[in-house]
């Protein structure tokens, strides 16, 4: 049976908190991270990005910060059998990704409440708790395992750099240094994600940056062309050509 020990919903804490244990705690720690978070447990360091879950087992030394901001999460810490938490051992310490904040916070927050001022807490608490578990463990074992690969953030952020700056100069190979890969492996990845090659995906950002100054702007074909990192402006108009099926001049006439 589950038991609450205590909790909270949507806990806050500034920059500089800093929630360290070296012992760990004598029971169970559950946590529903809501901001970016650097942890640490047992020696081993990992980030937490917002809507992420994370098991801590009793006596494992631990500890999380947000450095870079305010630090956001509900919290429990519980007792149960360990016959009762065995189905589930997949899930501690490893932070993965859940579905939905909302509904987890919802069950938590029902806990508390019931576990403070129900009659029949122990059933209440004991049933909102194995839900709760069950639906961490279903969002960790999710089959679509490209929404839980440890690049996915970065490579979220990497194609938002290259929508916001199209006109730089980007290689496979670069771009998989910066991240720590292969080029093989980064455009295996880039694929996967996004379903569209890296080098292709860069090129259309190009051009659907080419086609709002070709129809907003008086800008010649080969400032256009180099502001969109062309270096031949016939490399330009084959690629533009390619994706609208019209040269840049043909384009700009149509908003005439």
């Amino acid at each position: 049976m589950f038991s609450i020990i205590r909790g909270g919903c949507f806990s806050r804490h500034s920059s500089d908190f800093i929630m360290n244990r070296p012992n760990g705690l004598p029971y169970y720690v559950l946590l529903i991270i809501k901001s970016y978070s650097e942890l640490e447990i047992e020696g081993q360091r990992m980030v937490c990005h917002p809507d992420s879950a994370l098991l801590i087992r009793p006596d494992t030394p631990y500890s999380y910060q947000n450095p870079h901001g305010e630090y956001i999460d509900d919290w429990l810490h519980f007792t149960c059998r360990p016959e009762d938490i065995a189905e589930h051992a997949a899930l501690f310490h490893k932070c993965f990704p859940v579905s939905s904040t909302r509904v987890l916070t919802t069950y938590i927050q029902q806990a508390l409440w019931e576990n403070h001022y129900s009659e029949s807490k122990e059933y209440y608490v004991d049933s909102l708790f194995r839900i709760l578990l069950k639906h961490l463990t279903e969002d960790y074992y999710k089959k679509d395992m490209e929404e839980y690969n440890p690049y996915k953030y970065k490579l979220q952020q990497l194609r938002l750099e290259i929508q916001s700056a199209p006109y730089r100069n980007y290689t496979a190979r670069e771009t998989a240094a910066g991240l720590g890969v292969s080029a093989s492996y980064f455009q295996s990845l880039y694929r996967k994600f996004f379903h569209i090659p890296f080098k292709t995906d860069v090129i259309h950002m190009r051009i659907d940056y080419a086609r709002e100054l070709v129809s907003t702007t008086e800008m010649s074909f080969e400032q256009i062309a180099y502001q969109c990192g062309y270096s031949s402006e016939v490399h330009f108009y084959r690629q533009f050509l390619a994706k609208t099926g019209m040269t840049p001049g043909e384009y700009r006439n149509t908003f005439l």
